[in-house]
């Protein structure tokens, strides 16, 4: 009891910027917990200044919303939906402080900066890629590629702790019959240029449209023939990592059914499994050099949404994996609800109701948004 005291006692003497330093050194998952310490630690940890300094964690996700109106029946701004209660970092999730564009559709989001394409006001067929920080309101435009080859698709990239400058991967179409991957046109914030890399994968290699994952400086993305890709922000380390034969489950219709995703450091692979779609498998690259995958979770569809025959990229979508834990959301088309799954303990709990149905319609890009409080981008608004 003395012991205990004794270091109440202690922590009771250190300063609020001693405490503010220390927590800073802390991951955002021990940061979440330390707000429940005391209500003086709960407002130094939620002080606009001091979360400059504090890590952030997991707080929700932006996606694409319909909210026109009869003026502009053209007109999409970006909604968000929380996980966190009230506390959102930012005062304004539609980003209108992105002046001059009636439309602004978020397409990526990467450690806090959101990657948008932006259609202006006028002339109104232009737009813009755009990428900004909510929480500060700093943004900036990206200048054109001058590729006038058929793009694939645009990657986002960004990670602070490695980096200061954000990174952009354009992937041109090598066939337009078989939409293979060519090269690859990438930016840099810190040059302010585009440069051109020839491919370093090989011929004959389609995109899964699953998504991308920006870990260990380099991009990685999902093929349909089950392997994964990957290539630094120079264009200068190409690699491919296999997968198992067991980790191979596909559709004819949808296509790879599987997501990849990272968390605490490790990259995911997450598919449905070919004997029983009631089941997703959950592997993590153990060794990200040695490429040695190890199954880890096997999760039932059934206790997650209260249904069977359920099946991944109809009914339901697996939108993310928390960074700082085993822990992956979902969006449900049934019911139109935000799902956690906690896969350590089983836990199952629903987040909240969506404000976009998804009955019908193919399912939003929900992305996840931790926030990113320092001024890294000019002001172009």
């Amino acid at each position: 009891m003395n012991t205990l005291k004794k270091s109440a006692g202690a922590a009771a003497d250190l300063t609020d910027d001693l405490i503010v330093e220390i927590l800073s050194r802390l991951p955002a998952k021990s940061i979440c917990r330390f707000k429940c310490v005391s209500w003086h630690w709960y407002g130094l940890i939620t002080n606009a200044e001091h979360r400059k300094k504090i890590p952030q964690t997991l707080s929700g996700f932006f996606y694409p919303s319909d909210r026109w109106t009869q003026e502009d029946p053209t007109k999409m701004l970006p909604d968000f939906v929380g996980i966190l209660g009230n506390e959102e970092p930012f005062s304004d999730a539609s980003l209108t402080f992105l002046v001059g564009y009636r439309s602004i559709i978020p397409k990526i989001c990467c450690n806090g900066l959101l990657f948008c394409l932006c259609w202006k006001v006028s002339p109104s067929d232009e737009a813009d890629y755009v990428v900004c920080n909510p929480a500060t309101e700093k943004w900036t435009v990206l200048p054109e590629s001058g590729d006038e080859n058929i793009g694939l698709a645009d990657y986002f990239c960004f990670d602070p702790a490695i980096s200061p400058h954000f990174y952009v991967f354009q992937l041109i179409d090598a066939d337009e019959n078989y939409r293979y991957i060519g090269d690859v046109n990438i930016y840099s914030s810190e040059t302010g240029a585009w440069s051109h890399k020839e491919s370093g994968w090989g011929d004959e290699l389609q995109l899964a449209y699953r998504g991308a994952v920006f870990l260990n400086g380099m991009l990685h993305l999902l093929t349909n023939d089950f392997k994964i890709l990957a290539v630094d922000t120079q264009g200068k380390k190409w690699r491919t990592i296999p997968m198992l034969e067991t980790m191979t489950v596909s559709c004819f219709c949808r296509g790879t059914l599987a997501f990849i995703g990272q968390s605490q450091g490790r990259l995911y692979f997450i598919n449905m499994r070919a004997s029983d779609p009631s089941k997703l498998s959950v592997w993590i690259l153990e060794g990200y050099d040695s490429g040695e995958w190890i199954f880890k979770y096997s999760i039932s569809t059934a206790q997650i949404f209260g249904e069977k025959n359920l099946m991944l990229e109809r009914d339901y979508a697996l939108i993310a994996i928390h960074p700082e834990c085993n822990m992956i959301f979902f969006v449900c088309r049934c019911d139109d609800v935000l799902i956690s799954y906690d896969m350590d303990h089983g836990k199952v709990c629903v987040i909240c109701s969506l404000k976009e149905h998804l009955y019908q319609r193919p399912f939003l890009p929900y992305l996840p948004y931790v926030p990113f409080l320092s001024d890294s981008l000019s002001d172009r608004g």
